[in-house]
């Protein structure tokens, strides 16, 4: 049974570092924490000073012919990326990879939200010339699949507004032929992508597809919806 008159008089007394109450939880870019939290203690205790330094997140930079690909793997809940660097007629290397992902018990336009500001930041940090996206098979008569359909438009989107180019668009089975086998499983394809990069270690298996789907773009498979 819950109890009504609980004793607190023993318990340690926790007392806020901040002057302004109350505080709240902010997402922000890891990059930026430090300064973020230096800057918002001097507005607590009522600094006048307020620059600080901002040091910007290093680019990829391209040098001569070297172009970035964007490679995305779309989905609601786990959308994989990844960005591959190279010139023409040349092995690409994998700059990074990585995941955007939004938990299920939060609205949709929360989670499209949270996929539009870090597709965004993402974007804006890496700076792609072109864009690979995998086309996947949706049907719209399901929940999930209008889900995912608005997941795309919102993909699209940041795509356009931020690099003004059109994303080359691939077949699941499309890009799995380009490593060898249009059946291979995410196991098989985070094996090969390991093999063809030579990566010490993969962290997540979306994110090597999100690689392998770089990858066909760089090499001119897919097509354009230009």
């Amino acid at each position: 049974m819950p109890n009504f008159s609980p004793r607190t008089d023993h318990l340690p007394k926790l007392i806020s570092k901040w002057l302004h109450q109350p505080t709240k939880a902010l997402r922000v870019p890891e990059v930026f924490i430090e300064q973020v939290e230096a800057y918002a203690r001097l507005l607590d205790q009522g600094g006048s000073d307020l620059s600080i330094p901002v040091k910007p997140p290093q680019q990829p930079h391209s040098s001569q012919g070297e172009k970035i690909w964007l490679g995305i793997r779309p989905s609601l809940r786990q959308l994989g990326w990844s960005i591959l660097k190279g010139r023409e007629n040349e092995h690409p290397i994998v700059v990074d990879y990585g995941l955007i992902e939004t938990e299920a018990k939060f609205p949709l336009p929360q989670r499209l939200v949270e996929i539009e500001s870090d597709l965004t930041e993402l974007v804006r940090q890496f700076q792609p010339h072109h864009v690979a996206l995998e086309k996947p098979f949706i049907n719209a008569n399901f929940a999930s699949g209008s889900s995912s359909l608005q997941a795309l438009g919102v993909i699209n989107l940041v795509i356009y507004r931020q690099c003004q180019v059109f994303p080359v668009l691939l077949y699941r089975a499309t890009w799995k032929s380009h490593l060898g086998s249009p059946k291979a499983d995410q196991r098989e394809v985070a094996e090969t992508v390991q093999l063809l990069f030579d990566l010490k270690r993969l962290t997540s298996q979306v994110g090597s597809e999100a690689i392998a789907i770089a990858y066909a773009g760089f090499c001119g498979l897919g097509i354009s919806e230009k």
